[in-house]
């Protein structure tokens, strides 16, 4: 039997919704394994409430020199990974 794709919670869309849920969130790296929790009421004075961290990556940031990719985690029981492969895979069909 596949395995279907987790559907994400309705406060985890935004980062309006995540600050009104007080949700947890942490950024990790894909290679050097780092983590650190993500301030999320600065983030959104930064990019705005509508922003959503649903799929968002970035070269890693939280160890200097390191090749990896930050991705996003949040709280639920226990951290999941905070992607939706449903609309992640639309994107990669688009290259």
């Amino acid at each position: 039997m596949a395995k279907r794709a987790a559907i994400l919670p309705s406060w985890v869309q935004t980062l309006d919704a995540m600050v009104e849920h007080g949700t947890q969130i942490r950024v990790y790296c894909t290679r050097c394994k780092e983590c650190r929790d993500v301030d999320l009421v600065g983030l959104r004075e930064r990019v705005g409430g509508g922003y959503s961290l649903i799929n968002r990556q970035c070269k890693c940031r939280l160890t200097p020199g390191c090749a990896g990719w930050n991705r996003f985690t949040y709280l639920h029981g226990v951290f999941r990974n905070l992607r939706d492969e449903r609309s992640d895979v639309r994107f990669m069909r688009s290259y």
